[in-house]
C-alpha cells in the first residue's frame, strides 16, 4: 500500500510494441490520453533536497501525488507513493500556491495503460521519445513483465523523467526547465543524448 515499484525502458518501435501487446491479449485499462504534470516545491527547494516529489496531474481527471525518496531493490526503483483524485485541477493548483508552493517543472506526455498478469504496462510517448513503465507488486513481478515483453533488462532505467531531461540538457547544451512537446519539437532526441540504449533492439 502507498508504494511504487517500477522500472522504465526506452523503445525504438511503437508498432512492434503494440504487436506484442495484441499478441499477449493485454487489456487496456486506460485509453491513450494527454497528461499535463506540474511539479511543486517550496522556494527553498526543501522537497527536492529530500528527494521528495509533490505533483499535480491532469488527464481525464486530476490527481495529486506525493512521492518519497527512491531506493533500489532487485534492480527496481521502490518508493513511497500516495495519490488521491481531486475534483478541480485549478482549485488544487491555487491551494498549493496559497500554501507557498511554486511550480518548478512542467512535463507532458501521452500515456496508455495495459494490465499484465502481475504488473501494469504504461506506454509513454514523451518529448524525449517512447518509454514504457512497468509497475508491479514486487521487483520479481516487474522483471517477469519485462521478460514477457522481450525487453532487454540490462537497459532498464531507474531515473525520473526530470533526471532524463537534465541529462539531455547537459548533453545537448540546452537549458529547458519543462519537458514539453513545444520545447522539443525542433529537436530529434537520440538515445545517446540520454546516455541510454533501446531495450527493444
Amino acid at each position: 500500500m502507498d508504494q511504487e515499484i517500477e522500472v522504465k525502458f526506452l523503445l525504438s518501435d511503437y508498432e512492434k510494441l503494440m504487436r506484442k501487446v495484441r499478441a499477449l491479449n493485454l487489456v487496456c485499462t486506460r485509453e491513450r490520453a494527454h497528461e499535463l504534470n506540474l511539479r511543486f516545491d517550496q522556494p527553498d527547494r526543501r522537497l527536492s533536497s529530500q528527494r521528495q516529489v509533490l505533483r499535480l496531474r491532469k488527464d481525464k481527471q486530476a490527481i495529486l501525488t506525493f512521492k518519497g525518496p527512491g531506493v533500489l531493490e532487485g534492480d527496481v526503483l521502490m518508493r513511497k507513493e500516495i495519490e488521491t483524485v481531486v475534483s478541480d485541477f485549478e482549485a488544487a493548483r491555487r491551494i498549493l500556491a496559497a500554501l507557498g508552493y511554486e511550480i518548478i517543472m512542467i512535463y507532458e506526455k501521452f500515456r496508455a495503460n495495459y494490465l499484465m498478469a502481475a504488473a501494469t504496462l504504461s506506454i509513454d510517448e514523451t518529448p524525449l521519445g517512447l518509454f514504457v513503465e512497468l509497475e508491479g507488486d514486487s521487483p520479481q513481478a516487474v522483471r517477469e513483465a519485462a521478460e514477457l515483453l522481450e525487453l532487454d533488462w540490462e537497459q532498464r532505467i531507474n531515473l525520473s523523467y526530470e533526471a532524463l531531461l537534465n541529462i539531455c540538457n547537459h548533453n545537448r547544451g540546452c537549458a529547458f526547465r519543462d519537458l514539453s512537446f513545444a520545447n522539443f519539437e525542433p529537436l530529434q532526441v537520440k538515445p545517446a543524448d540520454l546516455n541510454l540504449k533501446y531495450a527493444d533492439e
